[in-house]
């Protein structure tokens, strides 16, 4: 992408368009004790700004050149860059790629641990700047920094957007490079691509393998794993997948052209028909015939190929669900161990419940046939009376004195007299020829005596 469509797209702070305030800005830097809030006003607009164009462009590697020819204001460069990256590079927010180069390991590690730990601030390149040495200015310029904020920042979203979608699976480098784009991902260059998956093969979460062409040493094969613990080593069954895979790719794609031949082939057939020109238009039909033979062929090849990766995915699920049922098995067996739930401490626990209950039974049983004190009963007569005779009512037990006597059972019974007999017949009401001669007789001879 060109320089200028680049900065037409970035968003510069509004003093951008200030000369006077740039002409500042865009000069070398004087001695911080001279004016110390100066100095770091002005260090903070430029690392402010170099942070946000690189995340911005997805940028994690660049050099002194790449940032005097962006941030250029007509014909004048920034003068004190070199400045900025020095500052930057002693607080630890990026990195010389060299160190990632000529680590004798080739692992991210071995670099993060010789650039943050081992390599002390004396050899720093602001130090090296001014070192008795002689020094190609020009060389400076281009040696290349990697900002360690700019590649945390697009690993993040490679995890988030990228890794998810993708477990099992095995790309190579130009894929996964394609796959950043339909994620839109923006990387700037391969070289950042490469720094990413360095990051991430060193964070265990993608499996990396690597070739050498013309002394270059590039990632050939990236695997991003199914589940944590997988073995991110590519082996022998990730090529032989990964080969199948891009023989169906293949096969799918001839599949397409033939197709395409074959409409080419009908097309050719019915031009030479309308000429008149029969014996042509039979040539292209042999061909079509030919054409469709060979599609049958690779569509059968396509299809067992799909299916040996359908056995092979079916077999990868299984295994997943063999590990599932592993693991719920063992957690419910600890369950069971550590809650005492076993079969001899259970019915134990069950016979004591049984026999519990059973005793309840009894004694419930027992209060339930008990004899009831008789106090309670006349009590409770006793207590009707009192309600009676607050509702006006007569009371339906006499006196204890005439109506009441103890026998030898302790039990009470009512003992009315002859005379009192008679005067609760004689206030019945009774219906005319209801009662019988014999019986009026009988109460005559009651009342005579």
């Amino acid at each position: 992408m060109a320089r200028g469509a680049e900065k037409s797209e970035f968003s510069f702070p509004a003093c951008w368009e200030d000369s006077k305030v740039m002409q500042i800005r865009f000069a070398t830097f004087r001695p911080r004790h001279l004016s110390i809030e100066d100095y770091d006003t002005k260090m903070k607009f430029w690392k402010d700004l170099v942070t946000q164009y690189l995340k911005f462009w997805g940028r994690v590697t660049f050099s002194l050149r790449d940032l005097q020819l962006n941030f250029m204001r007509g014909d004048q460069l920034p003068a004190c860059l070199d400045t900025v990256i020095s500052e930057m590079h002693q607080q630890k927010q990026i990195r010389p790629r060299t160190e990632y180069d000529n680590d004798p390991a080739n692992t991210w590690s071995g670099w993060l641990m010789n650039s943050l730990v081992k390599r002390p601030l004396s050899w720093s390149w602001l130090k090296i700047k001014h070192s008795v040495v002689g020094e190609d200015m020009e060389a400076s310029t281009l040696v290349e920094w990697i900002h360690l904020g700019v590649l945390n920042d697009i690993c993040e979203l490679m995890i988030k957007k990228l890794l998810p979608e993708n477990r099992g699976k095995l790309f190579h480098f130009d894929a996964f490079k394609s796959l950043c784009d339909v994620h839109q991902i923006r990387i700037h260059t391969e070289k950042d691509i490469f720094a990413c998956l360095i990051s991430l093969h060193v964070r265990q979460l993608v499996g990396l393998e690597f070739k050498t062409e013309k002394q270059v040493r590039s990632i050939h094969l990236i695997k991003i794993p199914f589940k944590e613990t997988d073995d991110l080593n590519i082996n022998e069954t990730d090529h032989a997948v990964h080969n199948l895979q891009i023989t169906q790719a293949d096969l799918l794609k001839q599949l397409e052209n033939l197709e395409e031949e074959i409409k080419a082939n009908d097309e050719k057939a019915r031009q030479y028909i309308k000429e008149n020109k029969r014996q042509m238009a039979k040539t292209y039909l042999r061909k079509r015939h030919l054409v469709e033979k060979n599609h049958e062929r690779r569509s059968i090849a396509l299809h067992n190929i799909e299916s040996l990766l359908s056995s092979v995915d079916e077999a990868q699920n299984s295994g997943v669900v063999l590990d599932a049922y592993k693991i719920g098995s063992s957690t419910l067996q600890k369950v069971l161990s550590d809650s005492g739930l076993k079969y001899d401490s259970v019915d134990e626990v069950l016979a004591d419940v049984r026999e519990t209950l059973e005793q309840h039974r009894e004694v419930q049983d027992v209060l339930s046939n008990s004899t009831v004190d008789p106090t309670a009963s006349q009590e409770d007569d006793q207590l009707e009376n009192e309600l009676r005779e607050l509702c006006g009512e007569a009371a339906t037990v006499p006196q204890k004195s005439n109506a009441a006597a103890s026998n030898n059972n302790d039990r009470f019974e009512v003992v009315i007299s002859d005379q009192e007999m008679i005067e609760m017949l004689a206030n019945l009401e009774v219906e005319d020829g209801s009662v019988s001669v014999s019986s009026t007789r009988t109460l005559k001879q009651l009342q005579k005596s």
